[in-house]
């Protein structure tokens, strides 16, 4: 019978020490996961370390490209970096002293960058629709070449697909059927 007590005992003690004594009162609980609250919604995380880019938005005034300061997150990626400037792009531009590069509701499908520099941006059907005349379509083009061209060193030129399929033209004025360098005197 001792020994059954002292077994009993013995176990108690244990049980208590490893913190799986049911009938402690002050068990302690494990330690809360903290956990990163993600930054609101169009937010930039500032915990992650990020580059200011220079997008290329047709000029409000004039017919020709204006420049905007965008944070995008730096990344090693050039595809990643092309994608998130190109979304911006998208997004329109922020101040009064310029217009949207590319018609509403255009999105972005993809983005490929081969290892000769040649990028090509794959965007909806939008993209064609909703462009005037051949100015427009050239600002339009340069707004998307320069701004990909300009802020990341390994695209040497940029291609533009619409829905995946290269095309004559994007609103019938200028030839898009071979990828396009960038306009270094722009901005």
């Amino acid at each position: 019978m001792r020994a059954t007590l002292a077994a009993a005992a013995a176990l108690a003690i244990l049980l208590a020490a490893c913190g799986r004594g049911g009938s402690s009162r002050h068990a302690e609980q494990p330690p809360k996961e903290e956990r990163p609250q993600a930054p609101a919604e169009g937010a930039i995380d500032t915990s992650l370390p990020s580059k200011t880019v220079k997008l290329y938005f047709p000029s409000a005034s004039a017919e020709t490209l204006v420049t905007e300061d965008r944070q995008i997150f730096e990344t090693a990626s050039p595809v990643d970096r092309a994608k998130q400037i190109l979304t911006e792009l998208l997004s329109g531009p922020s101040g009064s002293q310029a217009i949207a590069a590319v018609p509403k509701g255009t999105t972005l499908k993809q983005v490929y960058v081969l290892e000769d520099g040649t990028a090509y941006a794959n965007f909806s059907s939008e993209l064609s629709e909703g462009i005037g005349g051949s100015s427009d379509e050239l600002l339009a083009i340069y707004s998307i070449v320069d701004s990909l061209a300009l802020n990341v060193p390994e695209i040497r030129c940029v291609a533009i697909l619409v829905d995946g399929k290269g095309r004559g033209t994007l609103a019938g004025h200028i030839d898009i059927r071979r990828p396009f360098r960038p306009d270094r005197a722009a901005g």
